[in-house]
């Protein structure tokens, strides 16, 4: 996530630390890890969920692979996501 979400969560990108890297569509940027206790999408809840903040610009927050491998499949078909648990 950028700083906008981060902020919006209670979080002060001021003071996070900045020592991971991460590659984006714009090239390389710093990033900083977070962790949720938990984090929940639609009905499913996971716990333990690692983050990081972007201190580059993103349209959004994306969902990385290391949360999108708790899932048992994870399908695109046209415009939609579709993610069982």
């Amino acid at each position: 996530m950028s700083s906008t979400p981060a902020r919006k969560i209670g979080l002060d990108p001021a003071t996070l630390a900045y020592y991971d890297r991460a590659q984006t569509a714009n090239g390389e940027v710093a990033t900083a890890p977070i962790w949720f206790e938990s984090m929940t999408l639609g009905p499913v809840t996971f716990s333990d969920v690692r983050a990081a903040v972007n201190e580059g610009d993103l349209f959004g927050s994306l969902l990385g692979m290391s949360y999108l491998s708790r899932f048992s499949r994870i399908e695109i078909t046209g415009n939609q996501l579709i993610l069982t648990p």
